[in-house]
């Protein structure tokens, strides 16, 4: 069985994948804190994948774009479970890779196999283990909806020949469905000059959801930065489930802040995606030079922002990293983003590309709005 979502293929695993599984399992830091040893060889990591891997409905954890093997994450039967459950129940375990720690893949997965035993499997509850200190494993878990349930102390850890104490948490089927329609929120960031209010027009897309308008103060990104994380973590605490949409400057001001790790899906509609190379056509625009603006350090103009060296200069050493699936609106008559410039984000990020053919930047003609709306329902429902 195979299994798609945003960013990954969940597959069977195969001997082909050794060298994969050895490269990521022979790192101390993963393994044993999951009470498993690092694997010492490439023909170490084959024989587990022979002996332990190849067990049914356990699978490769692997990235769309290459499919390659980055982890692993299984359903373990009552009769082989780490605690007692009962026999309609299951349940999950998982690693990944130190390199893609913090990305939020493992909880895409873990959703994906929720669905699986619940639905395919009438599983009426799933189980989750941590030892004492996985923090990491604790929060995957809670953001995917499992609860505390009890822990067992004194407890062998065989395969490390140790003693630890291991914590236990749980998510029924009914939870898991209740969690599907409330526990999920949508963040709408808007661009310069719009306004949070903006948010109630993107309500009628997610029926059931909370929809949140941020009515951010920042004008700077560097201001930003520490706005928009607090905003999001704050809504970590109470949300398993952040959907960004967020406009213009919003999306690159959403993108600097780093708030990745927080987001399962972002949509973009005129986003800016390089404010470094908007701020170089300004100045091209202005009739001006780099040089000119080092030396004077302020440039005032008369279409939109003074050009800073200051603003330039930090846009340079802070780079932008997304690792988030996002889906983007493009309007073919942009005139602050140019095609190539969205299609290079495109092709870096991994994102999703939809042009309307003489749209604007701002969106907000009747033709323009009707467009947008298709296209949101649109990957929504698929």
């Amino acid at each position: 069985m195979r299994f798609e979502t945003d960013r990954l293929f969940l597959r069977p695993w195969t001997e082909d994948d050794a060298e994969s599984l050895f490269e990521y399992a022979k790192d101390p830091a993963v393994g044993p804190i999951a009470g498993w040893p690092v694997h010492t060889s490439v023909d170490n990591s084959k024989e587990i994948i022979k002996e332990v891997l190849s067990a049914d409905e356990t699978y490769a954890v692997c990235l769309k774009e290459d499919n390659r093997a980055i982890g692993s994450i299984g359903l373990i039967p009552p009769a082989q479970s780490h605690t007692k459950v009962a026999d309609n129940e299951i349940e999950i375990g998982y690693w990944i890779g130190v390199p893609f720690w913090g990305k939020g893949l493992i909880p895409e997965a873990v959703r994906k196999l929720q669905e699986h035993a619940f639905v395919d499997l009438g599983c009426s509850a799933m189980w989750c283990g941590y030892y004492d200190g996985n923090e990491k494993s604790k929060k995957c878990q809670e953001k995917c909806g499992f609860t505390y349930h009890h822990t067992e102390e004194n407890k062998p850890c065989e395969l490390m020949g140790d003693v630890r104490t291991e914590h236990f948490t749980r998510v029924t089927k009914d939870e898991w469905m209740t969690g599907l329609k409330t526990n999920e929120v949508v963040l709408y960031i808007h661009g310069k000059g719009g306004s949070a209010d903006e948010s109630e027009h993107y309500r009628q897309f997610f029926p059931g959801i909370d929809v949140y308008g941020f009515d951010y103060k920042s004008e700077y990104p560097w201001e930003a930065k520490e706005e928009f994380t607090d905003k999001v973590a704050e809504l970590s605490e109470k949300y398993n489930r952040i959907i960004l949409i967020a406009e213009s400057i919003g999306a690159y001001f959403s993108m600097n802040a780093g708030i990745g790790k927080f987001i399962d899906k972002a949509y973009f509609i005129s986003p800016i995606v390089n404010l470094e190379k908007l701020i170089l056509d300004m100045i091209n625009w202005a009739g001006t030079s780099e040089s000119e603006l080092e030396k004077r350090k302020i440039i005032p103009v008369d279409f939109g922002d003074d050009l800073s060296w200051d603003y330039l200069q930090y846009l340079r050493n802070n780079k932008i990293i997304w690792d988030v699936p996002t889906e983007i609106l493009y309007g073919s008559a942009d005139n602050l983003q140019s095609i190539d410039t969205i299609q290079e984000f495109v092709i870096k990020e991994s994102a999703k590309l939809t042009i309307m053919e003489g749209g604007e930047h701002w969106f907000h003609t009747d033709e323009q709005m009707s467009f947008l709306d298709q296209w949101l329902r649109t990957k929504i429902s698929g």
